[in-house]
C-alpha cells in the first residue's frame, strides 16, 4: 500500500526547507558554522550548527525548537492530526520532554520512536492510522550538539586506530502523510521494509551486509534505481554494510546517485533516517539530474540505527 505525501519539511545547518538542502548541495554550499564551539585553547571547532537557534541555548532546547521549525513547516490543517516522532531517548523522557512540549502547544502525539531507522516502524504505523484519520505526521529530530557528545567526538577525533569520525549535528525533518489529496502530492512512499543486523554501534561484531541486502529485497526495487540516499560514508560499519548489500543488487544500483547529508554536514542521530527519505522525494520532485534518466524516478532511502535496526523506503515523486 503506498502512501501519499502532502508536504515536507527538511531543516539543518545547510537550510530550511527541502529544496534549500537539495539545491546548496549540488551547488557545494557549505552548512552553517557558528564558530561558537571552541576547545579548551579557544579553536573553533568545525561543527556545523543551525543559524536560528542560539549556540547557548542546551541541547534539550535546541530539539524543541527543531521539532517546532519542522512541523511547522508541514502545516497540518488540525491540531488533532496525529503525530508519531522519532526522536534521541533524552527527548522522549527527559528534560526536553517533546511529547509534552508538543502537547502543551496542542498537538496530538501518538507514539514516539529512537533511532535513525525508526522512521520505517513510524511510516508503518502510520499506515495503519491513515485507515481512520484524514493525515497523520512522521517527525524526527535531534541534535547531537551537546558538551558530552563534542567531547566524546574530541577524545576520538584524531584516532589513530579507525577513520576519524564524523562531527556531531542537528536537524529535523517532517512527513505529513494524507489518505486523499486533491492537490498533487508531494510524493509518495510506494515501500517499506525493517530489518535488524546483529552488528551494532556497541559490539565489535564484523557485519556481513545480509541484513541490509534482505531489507532492499523485500522492497521490490525497480530494474534501475537511480537515486541512493543514506549514510554510505558515515562510519566503518555503515560503509561496509552498503557496500555488501549494494554488491548483492549491484545490477539495480551501480549506476545510482549517492548524495550523502551526513557525509556532508554530520552526524543527525535519530533524525537522520528521515531526513534522508524527505531528501530524496525532494530530489525527484525538482527534477534534479539523475544518471539513468530512463530509469523510473524511485529512490532508495536507507538507515541503520545504533542498535542494529535497519530501515529502507522506495520513494518517488508524483510529477505527470
Amino acid at each position: 500500500m503506498a502512501i501519499d505525501v502532502g508536504e515536507l519539511s527538511l531543516v539543518s545547518p545547510l537550510g530550511l526547507s527541502p529544496s534549500e538542502h537539495v539545491f546548496f548541495l549540488r551547488a557545494e554550499v557549505s552548512a552553517h558554522t557558528s564558530g561558537a564551539f571552541t576547545n579548551r585553547d579557544g579553536e573553533a571547532l568545525p561543527l556545523h550548527d543551525c543559524p536560528w537557534i542560539p549556540a547557548s541555548r542546551p541541547r534539550a532546547s535546541r530539539l524543541r525548537l527543531l521539532a517546532k521549525q519542522a512541523l511547522a513547516r508541514v502545516r497540518p490543517t488540525s491540531r488533532r492530526t496525529p503525530i508519531l516522532l522519532v526522536a534521541p531517548p533524552e527527548a522522549a523522557t527527559g528534560e526536553a520532554d517533546l511529547s509534552r512540549f508538543l502537547s502543551l502547544s496542542g498537538h496530538a502525539v501518538a507514539g514516539v520512536r529512537t533511532g535513525s531507522a525508526a522512521y520505517v516502524s513510524a511510516l508503518q504505523e502510520a499506515q495503519e492510522v491513515l485507515r481512520n484519520e484524514a493525515e497523520v505526521v512522521v517527525l524526527a529530530v535531534d541534535s547531537l550538539l551537546s558538551q558530552r557528545t563534542i567531547e566524546d567526538w574530541l577524545g576520538v577525533r584524531y584516532s589513530a586506530f579507525t577513520r576519524n569520525p564524523l562531527p556531531p549535528s542537528e536537524g529535523a525533518a517532517a512527513m505529513r502523510l494524507v489518505r486523499t489529496t486533491h492537490a498533487p502530492a508531494a510524493g509518495r512512499v510506494h515501500a517499506l521494509a525493517a530489518g535488524r543486523s546483529e552488528a551494532t554501534d556497541e559490539n565489535d561484531l564484523p557485519t556481513d551486509g545480509a541484513a541490509l541486502a534482505r531489507v532492499f529485497a523485500e522492497l521490490g526495487l525497480p530494474a534501475r534505481v537511480p537515486l541512493v540516499v543514506g549514510p554510505r560514508d558515515v562510519d566503518p560499519l555503515r560503509i561496509r554494510d552498503f557496500h555488501l548489500a549494494a554488491v548483492r543488487h549491484h545490477q539495480k544500483l551501480d549506476r545510482a546517485e549517492m548524495p550523502s547529508l551526513e557525509g556532508r554536514i554530520g552526524l543527525f542521530g535519530s533524525a537522520a533516517g528521515l531526513m534522508s527519505a524527505v531528501f530524496a522525494i525532494s530530489w525527484l520532485r525538482h527534477g534534479l539530474p539523475l544518471p539513468d534518466p530512463e530509469a523510473k524516478r524511485v529512490a532508495l532511502s536507507w538507515a541503520r540505527s545504533r542498535d542494529g535496526s535497519l530501515g529502507a523506503v522506495l520513494v518517488g515523486d508524483e510529477r505527470p
